[in-house]
Order: structure tokens, then C-alpha cells, then sequence
């Protein structure tokens, strides 16, 4: 079996389904017409016609993919037996399906998975008692190498679509979230005024990274954040000391008016412009997302802001449509205005039923 795994959040298969067909058009080698995006699944599974080379992997970028949590290539499936040894059937498949024949050492990690769902979930302390032994056996093949210099090596990945049921699957570290099943580890801070500040947290990661969030969060910096109250984006600006204007007529979090660090503004969000120029625009305002879109487009092109995270509440229907054209709106405002935009969109773990996109824009030289 050769394929694409997708995890994504559960009732959003179909729209991950309808980017991945188009997305997946630059590969060199096509789906079958089997692709699996049962509602409420939490996957989708594009079966492939041929095995794809390292070349045609990368084609399919993960970072631009929106729905998907992850993304894995599929290269083998089977049955287990449903007691007894699971062990070498696994070790078998892995060795004879996706270890290099001219690698040995083969993989950085092993992750054993299940789809996010509740059901699926069930499956956790099975996948925990297999983790171990498998490990163990991959180490005794020396097909889990240590130290950084391994680090670089594709992952292993065991899909358990039920006690039976498995998938075995490979990640390339450049092109895959580095967090199992896409799902970052994120402590909620017990100082923050709502978890709605896990949303920006988990953003600065997945769009900017370790060393991009060191520079682009400074302590000089400013920001303004829309739709503010109670507080939760505003925290992770104040948290790294970043002055922050909060627009919202609510109330913003005594404890955050109280670092001295934030200036609360009972202001329209779609009305306020600063002063002069910011470094970062933040806005979680609950509004139809053309109209967030055209919004953020007119502070990037007018050069109030120079980095830009913002939700988009997503429609019942034809919500990727509704995404892209959103995007399409963002590019076409600000090459009609000379400027070159850097841009991306995910629907992130601690996203419902939105997408949270990174904007960025510079003169084109």
C-alpha cells in the first residue's frame, strides 16, 4: 500500500479531502480513486497508484497544507493478530517496506498513533503497551540510531486505525509538524485570563518556530491586539514584554493592567488605526472572514503592521473555498500594491471550527 495520511480535526475530512486532491496534482504520481474521509474520523487517506520518490514527497508541502495536523506517507498496511505477538509482524512490515535498503540506520523516533477522536482514543493504552517493545526491537535491528547526528532521519509511525487494524507510515522532519499527530504539548499558564491564549501560543510555534519566534518576539517591539477582552492573545505579548494596545470595549484582565505593559483602548476594532507604525497585529474578532481579510489587508498595505496572525470563523459549507478565497484577497490587495506578501494558513490544534492564518508583507524590490 502507498499513501497520503492526514491527520486532521474531526468534521473537517472532507474540506482536508478536497485540498489534498488539489494539492497533491504536483506529485508525479496520482491518487487512486479511493480516498478515505469518513466524517468525524479525525484522517484522511489518499491511496496512492505508485510509491513516491524523496523529490515528490517534498512537492507536497506540509506548511501549506490548512487542514492537516500532519503528514505521513503510508508504505504498508495489515492485520494483527488480536492477541499474542504484534511485535515482529510489525518489526517485519517495517523492515521489509520502509527501511532504506541502503540505510540501516533508519529512522530518528518511533511514534505509535491513533486518530483524534474519543473512540479512537481507546486505543491509547494498547498503542502504550506496544510502544516500549517495539522500540526495543527497532533498537536490536540498529534501526533507531542515537544522537544528533540521526536527528535528520524520517520517522516511523504506527497508525492504529483499531486493536487490529495498522498503518504503517514514514514522516520527513522537514516537511511534517514535529509533534505527534500534529498535537503540540502546551501548558495553559494559570496567570492567563482565558485558554484562548493557547491559540496565539501554539500559532507563534507552528509559523515562526524556535529561532523565528527569539527574533520576531522581542521585548522592543509593539503590538496591538483586536478584540481583545479578556486578555488571552494581549498575555502572550505581555508575557514576553512586548507593549500591547488592546482594543475591545469588554473588559481586559486586571492583571495584565497592572504590568504596566498594556493600553486598553474601548475602541471599534474595524475603526482603529495607531499612531504609527507596529510591529505585530493580532486579531480574534468574531466576524465573517472576507471582511477580517479585507481588514488585515488594509493595515499590511498601508504599512501600519509588519506581522500579522488572525482567525478566520469558518462557515458550515465550502469552508476551504471560503479560506482560499480569503487568502486570494490578501495576496491580490497587497501585489496590487507592490508589496511581496509572506503568508500561511492552519487550522491548528486549539482551533475550532476557524483557521489561523500568518501574513507578512515587505516592498518587492
Amino acid at each position: 500500500m502507498n499513501g497520503v495520511f492526514l491527520h486532521v480535526r474531526q468534521g473537517f475530512e472532507r474540506d482536508a479531502a478536497e485540498e489534498l486532491i488539489g494539492k497533491i496534482e504536483n506529485l508525479s504520481v496520482t491518487p487512486t480513486k479511493k480516498i478515505h474521509a469518513e466524517e468525524n474520523t479525525g484522517y484522511v487517506l489518499a491511496t496512492l497508484t505508485s510509491t513516491p520518490d524523496a523529490e515528490s514527497r517534498r512537492n507536497l508541502n506540509f506548511k501549506s497544507l490548512i487542514f492537516a495536523r500532519q503528514l505521513l506517507w503510508v508504505v504498508s498496511s495489515l492485520e494483527l493478530p488480536s492477541s499474542g505477538d504484534r511485535v515482529t509482524p510489525l518489526l517485519d512490515q517495517i523492515i521489509s517496506k520502509a527501511v532504506p535498503a541502503s540505510n540501516a540506520n533508519a529512522f530518528s523516533s518511533l511514534s505509535l498513533e491513533t486518530p483524534d477522536t474519543d473512540q479512537a482514543k481507546e486505543l491509547s493504552r494498547f498503542c502504550r503497551s506496544l510502544e516500549r517493545p517495539l522500540e526495543n526491537a527497532l533498537n536490536k535491528a540498529r534501526l533507531l540510531p542515537k544522537g544528533k547526528g540521526a536527528a535528520h532521519l524520517p520517522r516511523v509511525h504506527i497508525l492504529m486505525l483499531s486493536s487490529t487494524q495498522a498503518l504503517i507510515a514514514i514522516s520527513d522532519v522537514e516537511n511534517s509538524s514535529a509533534w505527534p499527530m500534529g498535537i503540540p504539548r502546551l501548558k495553559f499558564p494559570s496567570e492567563a485570563p482565558s485558554r484562548s491564549t493557547l491559540k496565539l501560543e501554539e500559532a507563534f510555534h507552528v509559523f515562526l518556530g524556535r529561532e523565528g519566534m527569539e527574533s520576531a518576539l522581542r521585548p522592543e517591539m509593539t503590538a496591538v491586539d483586536l478584540g481583545a477582552c479578556p486578555g488571552g492573545w494581549t498575555y502572550q505579548f505581555v508575557k514576553r514584554n512586548i507593549k500591547t494596545i488592546a482594543i475591545d470595549n469588554g473588559e481586559i484582565s486586571e492583571n495584565l493592567m497592572n504590568t504596566g505593559l498594556v493600553t486598553h483602548l474601548k475602541e471599534d476594532a474595524f475603526r482603529f488605526r495607531p499612531h504609527q507604525q507596529i510591529d505585530w497585529l493580532v486579531c480574534d474578532v468574531v466576524e465573517q472572514p472576507s471582511r477580517i481579510s479585507n481588514l488585515i489587508s488594509s493595515w499590511l498595505v498601508s504599512g501600519q503592521c509588519r506581522f500579522a496572525i488572525f482567525n478566520l470563523k469558518l462557515p458550515m459549507k465550502r469552508r476551504y473555498e471560503e479560506v482560499y478565497n480569503c487568502l486570494k484577497i490578501l495576496e491580490d490587495t497587497c501585489t496590487s500594491r507592490g508589496l511581496r506578501l509572506t503568508l500561511q494558513a492552519k487550522q491548528l490544534y486549539h482551533d475550532r471550527k476557524e483557521v489561523t492564518v500568518f501574513a507578512a508583507s515587505r516592498l518587492i524590490s
